[in-house]
């Protein structure tokens, strides 16, 4: 009768420590952090989605937009978004032509569960879906960064367009 006691005890115990509603949730993150992370290093940087779920503990909703210069969506979203954003995760390359330090990766953790990567002429915005209205306005803005390309085109030209 003891040792049952004892083990309700416990539970009650736990329960007080760990609640499950949401605010318990953060605290039992700050002492067991980051133990699984198999996805989050996937290839030769962070994965974005894998890093927004063990930030925030949520799914997001992502919105995409490619084919832009990301030197200049950099230098955007810098200024723009200044004082949201938290951190900055970059996975950056010594080129010896050049002898400059170049990024390939570049991941923005903002403020209200918001997460911006930069990749290889192309961007994507993670969010809540209570945040796509803003997402599909911060996506047109990036869109006027879009690359021309003034080559002549040999060979089969990729379409735009769906028909």
């Amino acid at each position: 009768m003891v040792e049952r006691s004892l083990v309700k005890r416990r539970m009650n115990v736990r329960l007080i420590l760990f609640p499950l509603e949401k605010g318990g949730v953060m605290f039992f993150r700050l002492f067991n952090k980051f133990k699984n992370v198999i996805g989050l290093f996937n290839g030769y940087f962070i994965d974005a989605k894998t890093l927004y779920v063990l930030e925030f503990d949520a799914v997001c909703c992502v919105s995409f937009v490619g084919e832009i210069d990301t030197t200049k969506a950099f230098g955007f979203i810098n200024e723009r978004l200044r004082t949201g954003i938290v951190t900055v995760y970059q996975h950056s390359y010594f080129d010896h032509n050049q002898k400059e330090m170049f990024f390939n990766n570049t991941i923005f953790v903002l403020a209200n569960k918001i997460m911006i990567e930069l990749g290889n002429n192309w961007c994507q915005v993670l969010h809540t879906p209570a945040q796509q209205g803003w997402a599909n306005e911060l996506i047109a803005e990036l869109s006027q960064f879009k690359i021309v390309n003034s080559e002549a085109v040999i060979g089969f030209a990729r379409q735009t367009v769906a028909n």
